[in-house]
């Protein structure tokens, strides 16, 4: 039996985590950063197969849902831990952005993503 968290943890950004959608761990990482934090979140935020029909084909040969639950919690306390009394630093209004800031993840505004201040 394959070790999920060994091979999320090891798994390229474009491996599939559902091969009927077309969903990958980069887009799960990255909802995860928009603040889908479990399971159910992640559904929403990104699209994942219904009754875990792609486990058959997926590199784990498990569902989304074994997928999604072994990627949130290898990289979830890491992300927390990063983001520790951080987060965007702007002002809340808008115009705010310091120059240089696309509203991206960059080293020029801090490291905030789409903040509108």
């Amino acid at each position: 039996m394959i070790d999920l968290e060994s091979l999320w943890r090891d798994a390229r950004a474009d491996t599939p985590v559902c091969t009927v959608t077309g969903t990958t761990k980069n887009m799960i990482l990255n909802a995860m950063m928009e603040g889908a934090h479990s399971y159910e979140a992640m559904a929403k935020a990104v699209p994942l197969c219904e009754d875990n029909e792609c486990a058959s084909r997926n590199p784990s040969g498990r569902g989304c849902r074994e997928n999604v639950e072994a990627i949130i919690s290898i990289y979830l306390p890491v992300y927390e831990m990063m983001t520790e009394g951080g987060g965007c630093h702007h002002e809340p209004r808008p115009g705010a952005k310091p120059e240089g800031c696309s509203g991206l993840r960059t080293d020029a505004c801090g490291g905030c993503t789409g903040c509108n201040g």
